[in-house]
């Protein structure tokens, strides 16, 4: 399961990389760690073009109440046992949340990073990268715009889809994780025209020799605003690094904060690498 992530990549970055410009929220900075319930930014089928503000944990649009669906399993109900060998078909497309979504309302979730928990009596939190790779990345994701029966607002909102996890996550050991889309062809997870074949051959594993990983504070499970010392690093990373890339040192868009405004900007969680 992927319930939280990192976006801490700055405008200009995010922009220049996705080839969509922000819109519309000018007034808005993002959590740098992102949670269900918050608004992160996507990239839709709909708005390719355009980053959109998007709240994690999908309300399919025909919901009587709000569903907060964060993830989306690849394989549907199928391969119960997070088998990374398994072969068989990727069921996604037979989970009614999920049906539609699929073929019309795919995104580009972006993000830096991704916090996965070990799967213990005691469970540890560690925060996945790319080694290779400038930030940011891109998770394949669903979204859909459901309406609020009894105000009539509409809310956007976005599920992650995941697969069986690599052995790098396994280790921890940790069972799920998100797809990340090639670096650099991001775009054509937004194609229209992507046959239900295409699609599901998007849906693969990180290789484990492109990822890395470090133990962060256990202060992550709680909700935030959190201290900047929130994601330093807590021991050794799972596989060494001559030279670990750095964490991006800016926040998003550079706004100023409104009073009482609790929204941590990378300046505020800095100290910390990848």
């Amino acid at each position: 399961m992927c319930r939280k992530y990192i976006l801490a990549s700055n405008s200009e970055t995010i922009e220049n990389h996705f080839g969509a410009k922000a819109s519309g929220f000018t007034n808005q900075s993002p959590a740098v760690v992102v949670e269900p319930g918050f608004e992160s930014l996507v990239i839709t089928q709909q708005s390719p073009g355009e980053l959109t503000l998007s709240v994690f944990g999908m309300t399919p649009s025909w919901a009587k109440q709000p569903m907060q669906l964060i993830n989306a399993r690849a394989e549907g109900d199928k391969n119960p046992d997070n088998d990374p060998t398994f072969k068989g078909s990727k069921a996604i497309f037979l989970k009614p949340a999920f049906q539609k979504p699929l073929f019309s309302r795919r995104c580009i979730v972006v993000a830096d990073a991704f916090i996965g928990w070990s799967a213990a009596i005691l469970p540890k939190p560690y925060l996945f990268y790319l080694r290779d790779h400038k930030h940011p990345i891109g998770f394949a994701g669903l979204y859909d715009t459901w309406v609020n029966p009894v105000n009539g607002i509409q809310v956007h909102s976005f599920a992650i889809i995941t697969v069986a996890a690599n052995s790098l996550v396994r280790s921890l050991p940790s069972y799920r994780m998100p797809v990340i889309l090639p670096f650099g062809q991001e775009a054509g997870w937004l194609k229209p025209t992507l046959s239900l074949a295409e699609i599901l051959r998007t849906l693969a594993m990180q290789p484990s020799k492109q990822m890395n990983a470090y133990p962060i504070s256990s202060k992550i499970d709680q909700s935030g605003p959190y201290s900047k010392e929130v994601l330093t690093p807590q021991g050794p990373r799972l596989l060494s690094e001559e030279q670990p890339p750095a964490l991006p040192l800016q926040s998003y868009y550079g706004h100023k904060k409104k009073p009482g405004d609790n929204t941590q900007t990378l300046s505020d969680l800095a100290h910390r690498s990848f």
